[in-house]
């Protein structure tokens, strides 16, 4: 089905629907303008701002606890490759 054809589909269903149903729809075009894409996972899988937030805070408490390599670590890692 092309592009066209389901907007006039759709269209055609919203004219007919409940109010219920219509909020429903309204609830999900909040929710898709409202989620910025700001990059992709290796698989395909976007990324949001908040999942970059939540990144940083979980990077932010593995180093705080101590949970993390230093440089000459990563060097003498490095020399193994």
């Amino acid at each position: 089905m092309e592009t066209s054809e389901l907007r006039k589909k759709v269209r055609s269903y919203i004219d007919k629907t409940d109010e219920r149903f219509l909020r429903m729809v309204d609830a999900m075009r909040k929710e898709y303008e409202g989620s910025e894409v700001v990059g992709y996972e290796v698989n395909g899988t976007p990324i949001t701002p908040e999942d970059l937030k939540k990144r940083v805070r979980a990077a932010s408490e593995r180093a705080e606890a101590g949970d993390y390599i230093t440089q000459e670590e990563v060097e003498k890692e490095m020399e193994g490759w």
